[in-house]
């Protein structure tokens, strides 16, 4: 989870604990004591190029990689054997509903996440609708195109407001037609929250008060509305020998879903819909493309999968269905779990991943990056730095020690997990980031 990365911008929100404390934390730096500058400045870099391949943090499978495996003939299956160590793929039961967190707050405690306004607005874009209270009372109904206004109360009700009238009730439920919930065989309708990143065709949005803010939900089947909609790898792919990939990757979303489908209390959801969780669009990755072209790939894929609408194919470890994080892609070999984050997980091992740099389409497969003087100087407590070098590195290529020498020799050395310097190096850089922890060169200039 990507996330989770670019298309999820990759993290999953099952990172460590050791990731948000590294997000706060500075580096350690270890240096020697430094002496009076004597030599002229000139003889120092003006700037040093990090030159590094991949993006994302490494662990589990990479997507480009995937790609690049099931143009060259891989099953789905190898595939996720291949990048999760001791896993198996059977074919399980899977539980009918999933409730989406669309809108509302922060169910996590994660920090820049969650909404925070009192009100939002639900659309239909046709057909039918009508409105329900938790008992199953209808309290207004409709058709044609309309607008709903969403309020949280001081009272802990959630208040609507349509046409002129408003109504009130502790749980909300909005239906539209053509789904499962409300006149199947009635015109297909579409439905959109305002703060929310996704479309609704298919379930309901269920509406509640959490700490003040408008709870909403997108109720769907989990085997099929669910998969459709989620949005963490180009369908494109698909027809262009990549439609395997689409399929570890509706494999590994399936398996996530149901390694997350335990009740939180604070949003009344099973899973959220961004990369705290997966990325979760709905309509508009089901639909995605000229008539829905690449969204029936997609579809097609995650069709594959399954044996029935109830039943699919999922990656376990010891039985249990996994977590497993993806990313973007790699720079030649994926991460330990814990030489990035802080836990050991034992299908997250590091291995050989050559397909990731000759995928077509990865723009990643190497860049380059800036470090001034100046920041090179302020990063590692030096002044005047001469050079600055790769020391140490995990199993997986990625940096784990970052040396600077000053004009006197004297050295001072920045060391941390994959994740960690990532961050903290990046930070320090002209575009304020690095892609990925694999630094393949640095060069001053």
């Amino acid at each position: 989870m990507h996330r989770r990365t670019r298309f999820h911008q990759a993290l999953v929100a099952v990172t460590t604990a050791a990731l948000v404390a590294a997000s706060v934390a500075g580096p350690t730096v270890a240096a020697e004591p430094v002496t009076e500058q004597s030599e002229a400045v000139s003889a120092a870099p003006d700037a040093f190029r990090l030159e590094g391949s991949g993006y994302g943090h490494g662990v589990g499978m990479p997507q480009f990689g995937a790609y690049q495996m099931a143009r060259e003939g891989r099953t789905a299956t190898g595939i996720l054997k291949h990048y999760y160590t001791g896993v198996g793929t059977p074919y399980r039961d899977v539980p009918g509903a999933i409730r989406v967190q669309v809108y509302g707050p922060d169910p996590y405690g994660y920090q820049g996440y969650g909404d925070t306004g009192v009100k939002t607005w639900v659309s239909i874009d046709s057909g039918s609708w009508r409105v329900r209270d938790g008992r199953g009372d209808t309290l207004v109904a409709g058709s044609g195109a309309t607008t709903l206004a969403i309020k949280a109360t001081s009272t802990g009700k959630v208040k609507v407001w349509t046409r002129g009238a408003a109504y009130w009730a502790k749980v909300v439920r909005i239906y539209w037609s053509g789904t499962r919930y409300y006149r199947p065989a009635g015109t297909p309708a579409v439905a959109t929250v305002v703060g929310a990143h996704g479309a609704y065709r298919h379930g309901r949005l269920t509406t509640t008060v959490r700490e003040g803010i408008p709870n909403l939900t997108n109720d769907v089947r989990l085997n099929t509305e669910y998969l459709y909609g989620i949005a963490e790898m180009p369908s494109s792919w698909g027809a262009s020998g990549g439609e395997r990939a689409l399929r570890a990757q509706a494999i590994t979303a399936r398996s996530y879903a149901l390694s997350q489908r335990t009740n939180k209390n604070l949003c009344r959801c099973h899973v959220v819909d961004d990369v705290r969780d997966q990325n979760f669009t709905g309509w508009k990755k089901e639909n995605e493309g000229t008539n829905g072209y690449y969204g029936t790939i997609w579809k097609t894929a995650v069709d594959r999968t399954s044996s029935s609408t109830m039943e699919g194919r999922v990656l376990e470890h010891d039985g249990k269905p996994v977590a497993a994080h993806y990313f973007s892609s790699s720079g030649g070999r994926t991460a330990n779990s814990e030489d990035v984050w802080s836990s050991v997980v034992p299908y997250e091992r590091s291995v050989s991943d050559p397909y990731s740099l000759r995928a077509p389409g990865n723009s990643y497969s190497s860049w380059t990056r800036t470090l001034t003087q100046a920041s090179a100087s302020k990063l590692f407590g030096l002044p005047t730095v001469v050079s600055v070098d790769v020391t140490a590195r995990w199993s997986s290529g990625q940096m784990r020690s970052i040396t600077a020498t000053n004009l006197h020799g004297t050295t001072s050395t920045i060391s941390g997990k994959a994740d960690q310097m990532r961050r903290w190096i990046g930070r320090a850089t002209t575009a304020g980031n690095l892609p990925a922890a694999w630094i393949t060169g640095i060069r001053g200039y």
